[in-house]
């Protein structure tokens, strides 16, 4: 049982570190994509739509596939007054009692109530409300249910190094 848990925790790691890597490489996109905005405006006075559309995907993007990565690597937000007076024992308590009384079930509720959003949109093949906007809502939407089934794992994978260490 010991060897599975530990695959699953190096396994998920693995898997977000990727992710990680991915987003890193998207913000490389979005910088340039946002300095072709404005550059674009600035100097020659044109405005894309489009192109603004895709820094808003990109960000949501980069939000949604990396969160995970920052639970698992221990730099998600909390209170430092708090914590930095909490024993090791302590600390692994509010880490469990945070993921499985907050996180775990806050993630089911966004993947239940985020799949019939996600359908509805995938069954028109929703695209942006503006005509000369991006065609693709559907895929970033789909990354509600995601983010959430990646916090599970990253929350799963944190309590079970927790356990460990």
């Amino acid at each position: 049982m010991k060897g599975l848990i530990e695959k699953f925790t190096v396994d998920m790691e693995r898997l977000l570190s990727a992710l990680a890597y991915l987003c890193g490489r998207l913000l490389l996109v979005l910088v340039a994509v946002q300095f072709a905005i404005v550059l674009a405006r600035y100097l020659f006075a044109v405005n894309y739509l489009w192109l603004q559309e895709l820094v808003i995907y990109l960000h949501a993007s980069i939000f949604m596939l990396a969160a995970a990565w920052g639970l698992v690597c221990n730099k998600h937000v909390r209170i430092d007054v708090i914590w930095g007076r909490l024993t090791v024992s302590g600390k692994k308590r509010i880490e469990w009692l945070g993921s499985g009384l907050l996180l775990l079930p806050m993630m089911a509720v966004i993947f239940v109530t985020s799949l019939p959003y996600v359908r509805q949109s995938w069954s028109i093949a929703e695209g942006s409300t503006e005509v000369s906007g991006l065609p693709g809502l559907f895929l970033l939407k789909t990354l509600l249910p995601v983010f959430a089934i990646l916090m599970v794992l990253a929350g799963l994978s944190r309590m079970l190094r927790l356990n460990r260490e």
